[in-house]
Order: structure tokens, then sequence, then C-alpha cells
């Protein structure tokens, strides 16, 4: 968000969020994270991929240095998608129809979620964005003509099962 956040140190940060968009629903999870870093971003993967239920049969990426760029992913993604046995997408640099779904919701998330609130950490963005998010997926989307909350289930279906075991 083109916000500051107030760490536990009393410092301001910009920090990133990552969101996870369910194409034939428009289902969305996200959660804040401390950095892009591979392991946070991994992390922060499974944790929304937990969320959803069940794990999409591709997870595309817009070129993020933390997860890979042109043909190869960073070191651990490869393995973090073989447990997952989905398969990682990287999109080429400056193609933004590639990724239209993600980026209308984002810009949709900044006009519509962020005017007007304040946030005292990022626990408490990641509480109200969820919170927040919980009553965007029971709206229409006007695109789909639906609510994601009804077409989540379809969705679902299509992607695989969580693997047996945590990571």
């Amino acid at each position: 968000p083109p916000r500051k956040i107030l760490l536990e140190d009393g410092t301001l940060k910009l920090l990133p969020v990552l969101v996870i968009t369910a194409a034939h629903s428009r289902f969305t999870v996200a959660t804040m994270i401390p950095t892009r870093k591979t392991e946070d971003l991994l992390l922060a993967s499974w944790e929304l991929i937990q969320q959803l239920g069940r794990v999409p049969r591709r997870l595309i990426w817009d070129n993020e240095p933390g997860i890979g760029r042109g043909r190869s992913g960073a070191d651990g993604v490869a393995s973090f998608m073989g447990t997952l046995a989905t398969r990682l997408v990287l999109l080429p640099p400056r193609d933004p129809e590639s990724k239209g779904i993600v980026e209308r919701r984002n810009g949709w998330f900044e006009t519509s979620f962020m005017p007007g609130r304040s946030f005292i950490s990022p626990a408490d963005f990641n509480t109200q964005f969820s919170d927040w998010l919980t009553r965007a997926n029971s709206r229409v989307v006007r695109t789909i003509k639906a609510r994601p909350i009804e077409r989540i289930d379809a969705d679902r279906a299509a992607m695989l099962p969580l693997p047996p075991i945590p990571l």
C-alpha cells in the first residue's frame, strides 16, 4: 500500500502486500509481508494457499526477484512448487495484460480499502484488510456478474489438495 506502516522499533516503512486472486471467481486473499525476499514470499504464499484450502495449479508471478526472473526461479522456489505439485509461471517484464486481474484488484484495494484508514502495525493492517476482504469477496464483481464467494468452490474444485504434511 502507498502508506508507511509503524513497526515495533518505532520506524515507519512501506511494506509489500502479497495477493492471490483466483482467476474464475476473483476470490482474493492477501497479507502484508516484511520484505520481498524469497523466504518471506514463500512463507506468505503458503499462508495464503492454506486460506484458500487448496493449491492452485499455477502460481503466476510478475518478474519478482524473490521468486525468479526469466526462466529460472530463485533458490528454494522449485522445491516449494514441487512440494505443492504446482507450476510456477514467471511473466515477462512489462507485460501488464498477463496480470490484469490482479492489477485491477490491487487498484481497487488502493481506492476502496485504503482511504480514511490508519494502521498501528502490520498485524493491524492484516486484520483490517482481512475483514474488508471478507466483505469484498461477498460483493458482485461487475466483470463476472457474480460474487467471488459464490464461485470460489468452482475454483477450488479445479485446484489440487494441500500437501499432507505441513511445510
